[in-house]
């Protein structure tokens, strides 16, 4: 019965199905991601056999770490310690790929060993670079040829696999070459250490440990869950995750709702013939768990092949493959029979409650007779998406829900837009520049000789370097730290409310937002990166991301962050604003190979970071259009079933198929549009809410834009569009024959 239930309705059926299942997939494939980040660090980490990892205390990310040489030479005189290897381990941005791993080793090392070449030799010298088979793929490199990093040129040597996608679709290169183009003189990103005995693992890291207070040491098979690319994907996958499959659990209740309702009469027979109300409860629920078990082994196939495309798309799979294990498909068929449980519950329950004479009574195709006054007043769209209230606000639910993620992550993302913009232009900057080619802000690092060169140019009036950088300590697990020249133009942007600007080195001063998170008061001292720093001041800025962080002396954030002599970026007042255009042609002439200057203005829509932002963006909302789609499919398919009688009248009495169409296609676009305007007030809750995030939150602000609000409208009005045009289509060629015959 059961079975036969599900295929009486063969495109309800199979479009619930494919609600669910494009939910599935979205766990599935941003889970696989997830899994693949992780594998990569790992094996970066201990894929040649390490049993610790030295990286620099209190760094955010295992890329941004960076340790003296020194420390290496001192760790590999300590007993017990087999062999120590220097790696630096970066990210840069190639053309159509835009976080693309470098690693360097020094090639007469053990850890190099763990790069197995397939084609070619083994690195041996400067200037020269092995590529991962995958990466020779995307790249449509061989050996022999050619790459460029950082307008470097490196000669392909080897093609080299291990078996890990992450590493497989990078290169490696000597760890002399990588010093120099990474600006890491006599510096490594962390270091590899290889004991003697196993059992001694734990006694070498507290020897560690004990001799160098700025380093951090773990073992290497848990570096990759600490990582804060790791967490922050697992986190927007579980987020996104949950929307779709809250938007697929609606369409699964709309569904199971619908069905009570065409089987009453048939529930009647049953509870008269003498059924219990646990007996129908379960068929009912039966029918739900079966539909939501077909649509998550649907999922699991449509996430298997989105994993598939993921590591077969350069720009993706060079940083986040997809690696799927048995535990993510075992958590996409849980959300899948969760979903059958939860939307099938209440019509269950309605089921089971119904009362035989009542049910016997019912007649499906009637409407409500006690329509208020005012529904008659807006004709017959109103009406008859009132006739089945239940599954016009499910299925409005389900549209605002996608609806609201899209305006909610817009508005964010145009706030972070306009903040950093602002950023860009303190003190009134004109031209704003960077390391040439990094694939994010985070890496760029800027020798302060090219800002004394550019200084000196007759027509800028002032150059202020900047230290861009994270905190990943325990006091201050994400904290952003600007590292300033207490006496420039640009610290002038920090207006002061409590206390007074830094001074000297030593000092910090606070964003309102930091000082209340970190309870932290003029006079306090707070432990940052480069050691323990007294607040002189609270600012305000109107900018909530620099108001969750702090400012200290440029020279204390070259120490923290391991950036002697260097800056992130600089930020350029001209003498005559006008000529901004000439000057930043002529400074990228001169260091075009150092350094990208933009106008202060575009900084930030010309950086990869909002350019990478963007493209996710655009991935999330075709999840949203086509979950959201297939909602509003499924519901005015409903519609045209339900009504199909009715339809054949009104072709009987006169009705072109042009008017049925239009019908059927106007309560898609009206339910939608009301959809529409419900998903805004959701969008501004959930940007609420994820601003209310402790620590993460504060460095979020929302911007409803005109064009943000318009964007979310007309997503709306084109789910409404497509997802009525199929069964307004099909409404309209009904015979009216056929349709008065329909039963």
């Amino acid at each position: 019965m059961i079975l036969r239930n599900l295929w009486r309705r063969k495109a309800r059926s199979l479009l619930t199905m494919l609600g669910i299942a494009i939910g599935v997939a979205a766990v599935i494939a941003l889970g696989a991601m997830a899994e693949g980040i992780a594998e990569g660090y790992a094996a970066f980490a201990g894929g040649s056999g390490a049993d610790l990892l030295v990286t620099q205390s209190d760094a955010a990310d295992l890329t941004l770490s960076t340790v003296d040489e020194w420390v290496g030479e001192r760790i590999a005189q300590l007993a017990g310690v087999r062999n120590v290897s220097g790696v630096i381990f970066n990210i840069v941005q190639m053309e159509g790929i835009p976080y693309f791993i470098v690693g360097g080793y020094a090639p007469n090392e053990i850890a190099i060993q763990h790069f197995k070449i397939i084609k070619g030799q083994p690195l041996l010298h400067e200037k020269q670079a092995i590529l991962g088979r995958q990466a020779a793929d995307n790249l449509k490199k061989s050996v022999g040829d050619t790459i460029k990093l950082y307008e470097t040129p490196f000669r392909i040597v080897g093609i080299y696999e291990t078996g890990q996608s992450f590493e497989d679709g990078g290169a490696v290169i000597s760890l002399a070459d990588a010093q120099i183009i990474f600006k890491k003189p006599r510096q490594v990103t962390f270091f590899e250490v290889q004991v003697h005995d196993p059992t001694q693992i734990e006694a070498v890291q507290a020897r560690i440990e004990q001799l160098f207070n700025d380093v951090s040491v773990s073992k290497a098979a848990d570096v990759a869950e600490e990582q804060v690319n790791v967490q922050s994907l697992r986190a927007m996958a579980w987020g996104i995750s949950l929307i779709a499959v809250l938007i697929g659990g609606l369409g699964m209740m709309n569904t199971m709702i619908m069905a009570v309702f065409e089987q009453t009469r048939e529930i009647g027979v049953l509870r008269a013939v003498g059924w219990r109300r646990g007996r129908v409860l379960r068929l009912i629920l039966s029918q739900s768990l079966v539909l939501s078990a077909l649509g998550g082994l649907l999922g699991v196939g449509l996430g298997l092949g989105l994993v598939w495309l993921i590591n077969h798309t350069p720009a993706v799979s060079s940083f986040a493959p997809g690696v799927v294990k048995t535990p993510l498909m075992v958590q996409g068929m849980s959300v899948a029979l969760a979903l059958g449980m939860v939307g099938g519950f209440y019509p269950a329950w309605r089921a089971a409650n119904l009362s035989p004479i009542e049910a016997l009574r019912y007649d499906s195709g009637a409407g409500d007779e006690h329509e208020p006054s005012w529904v008659r007043m807006f004709g017959m769209t109103f009406r008859n998406l009132l006739r089945r209230r239940v599954r016009s606000l499910l299925t409005m639910g389900g549209i605002a829900i996608g609806v609201g993620l899209i305006v909610s992550l817009g508005a964010i993302t145009e706030g972070m837009i306009r903040d950093f913009t602002a950023f860009a232009s303190q003190g009134g900057a004109e031209l704003v520049a960077k390391q040439a080619g990094v694939a994010d802000m985070g890496y760029s690092v800027i020798e302060e000789r090219v800002g004394r060169a550019i200084a000196a140019m007759p027509e800028v009036k002032d150059v202020s370097g900047v230290i861009w950088g994270i905190s990943g300590g325990r006091d201050t697990p994400f904290l952003i730290i600007f590292g300033m020249e207490p006496n420039g133009r640009a610290i002038r942007h920090f207006r002061i409310v409590e206390g007074e600007r830094i001074r000297r080195r030593g000092e910090v001063m606070l964003g309102r937002a930091a000082a209340d998170a970190l309870d932290k008061r003029v006079g306090d001292v707070i432990s940052l990166p480069g050691g323990a720093f007294r607040v002189t001041g609270i600012y305000e800025t109107g900018i909530a991301y620099e108001e969750g962080g702090g400012v200290m002396a440029l020279r204390d954030a070259q120490i923290a962050f391991q950036k002697p002599r260097q800056v992130s970026m600089y930020q350029i007042k001209l003498r005559d604003p006008s000529q901004a255009e000439a000057v930043r042609a002529k400074i990228e002439q001169r260091f075009g190979d150092d350094v990208a200057v933009s106008l202060a203005a575009d900084f930030i829509e010309d950086s990869a970071d909002i350019q990478n932002t963007k493209a996710m963006l655009g991935a999330i909302f075709a999840l949203a259009i086509l979950v959201g789609g297939v909602v509003v499919t499924n519901t005015m398919v409903m519609a045209v079933l339900e009504r199909t009688r009715e339809i054949g009248t009104l072709r009987a009495l006169g009705w072109r198929q042009s008017r049925v169409l239009w019908m059927i296609l106007s309560e898609s676009l009206l339910l939608s549009l009301m959809a529409a305007g419900l998903g805004i007030l959701v969008g501004v809750g959930l940007a609420a809410a994820l601003r209310a995030i402790p620590g993460v939150g504060s460095f979020l602000t929302a911007y409803y834009t005109p064009q943000v609000i318009a964007q979310a409208v007309g997503i709306s009005l084109f789910l409404g569009a497509i997802g009525g045009l199929y069964p307004a289509w099909h409404a309209s060629r009904l015979r009216p024959v056929e349709a008065l015959r329909y039963e």
